[in-house]
């Protein structure tokens, strides 16, 4: 079992991806990347089912987050 330090769905999804060597996306997890602009990029994580849950410790639902 993981213990997480933070609470952001796609960092924890990355620590768990490293921690299990992962190379693909996480069962359970889907995720996107969209790029704006050269200096926005959205990255949404969405916890499809019980795996993914607990994989990274978030509920079933989407979860957006903007890189810069």
């Amino acid at each position: 079992m993981m213990n997480f330090r933070t609470d952001l769905a796609l960092e924890r999804r990355d620590i768990y991806r490293k921690a299990n060597n992962i190379s693909n996306e996480v069962d359970g997890i889907k995720t996107e990347e969209e790029q704006l602009n050269e200096n926005l990029r959205i990255t949404r994580v969405k916890v499809l089912n019980e795996n993914g849950e607990q994989a990274i410790r978030k509920k079933k639902r989407k979860l957006y987050y903007n890189r810069y």
